[in-house]
């Protein structure tokens, strides 16, 4: 019997040691043909931009092509629905804003996806604020004077957002609970094409990630009344927190990497591994504090409990804000 027991024990190391060289070749071995990379939002937005960087950067460290592809809708979750359903092999990756992993689940019962289930997450590249941005036309310079405003024509403001479930919609969500007051939401494909209305006067108003945020503000287009961080950004100095105005006000959006759930394990940590080596740069993390937002760079297994904690937080502002996704 205890021979047995030895020879059962012999086996199981040897298996696992084969399981190890197997896996170590797997990871030495990719990627060996072009790589896509799935970004959920429409160029122009931070999603877009950064998730451009990072497969730039991949694609010269891998001297392999990375190839990135917008697919849009529904908050995200179109785009996030593919990479869910793709082979599980390394090849098809999604760079995601958070809306489609940690809100649009708390906005839609039936999401074709789980947040949890169906991904393996890879590494939080970076996070960072919302900016809220106005027309030169809007007599306020400040959030007191914009709920003044707001709220002494009841019914009559609108916004524009990115689309229904975005964060951008859901920060002035928050804003119109806790202020009381009375607004109309005009949703948008996409950051872009809300902003082309905003700049052209025909909406008041609406919110943009820090990254797209900063050049339109200091260009004059538009003027940046608060930023959704509890301090100010870096690269804003001029526009202060929110939550100055409307205490406990804090969302900040991250950008990273997941892959379909099944993706073995020794490629998720070799994209992690790689990408960390680019987040870590000293240019790249300039860049970043020029737009406005913060590297994060964490294990796939510190992103995963960092999305199961968003995934509840987002539950209570949705519960509060009675937002819902069309």
């Amino acid at each position: 019997m205890k021979a047995q027991q030895i020879m059962a024990g012999i086996a199981g190391v040897a298996l696992a040691a084969l399981a190890l060289v197997a896996g170590t070749s797997l990871a030495q071995g990719y990627p060996n043909r072009p790589v896509r990379v799935i970004v959920t939002f429409p160029p122009g937005g931070t999603p877009d931009i950064y998730g451009r960087i990072m497969s730039n950067e991949l694609s010269r460290l891998w001297n392999q092509s990375v190839v990135v592809e917008n697919r849009t809708g529904a908050a995200g979750g179109i785009g996030s629905d593919f990479v869910a359903k793709s082979a599980p092999d390394g090849y098809t990756l999604l760079f995601a804003a958070d809306a489609s992993i940690t809100v649009t689940p708390n906005l839609v019962p039936n999401l074709p996806y789980d947040p949890v289930r169906d991904f393996a997450p890879i590494v939080n590249v970076a996070q960072g604020p919302f900016v809220l941005m106005v027309h030169s036309s809007v007599p306020a310079n400040n959030m007191k004077e914009l709920i003044a405003w707001i709220r002494s024509q009841p019914g009559k403001v609108s916004y524009a957002s990115s689309g229904n479930g975005s964060q951008q919609h859901l920060s002035m969500e928050l804003i119109r609970t806790s202020a009381g007051v009375d607004m109309v939401h005009i949703p948008y494909k996409g950051f872009g094409q809300g902003l082309v209305d905003v700049l052209a006067g025909q909406v008041p108003m609406l919110f943009g990630g820090a990254t797209a945020a900063i050049g339109i503000i200091r260009s004059g287009k538009l003027k940046g009344l608060g930023v959704t961080s509890k301090t100010r950004v870096k690269a804003l100095p001029d526009v202060p927190p929110i939550a100055d105005t409307i205490p406990g006000m804090e969302i900040l959006a991250w950008y990273g990497f997941l892959a379909p759930a099944a993706t073995p394990r020794e490629i998720v940590r070799k994209i992690n591994a790689d990408s960390i080596t680019i987040i870590r740069r000293p240019e790249f993390q300039e860049r970043l504090v020029k737009d406005g937002i913060e590297p994060v760079a964490n294990t796939p297994e510190e992103f995963a409990a960092q999305i199961k904690a968003d995934l509840a937080t987002w539950a209570k502002v949705v519960k509060a804000s009675g937002a819902k996704l069309d």
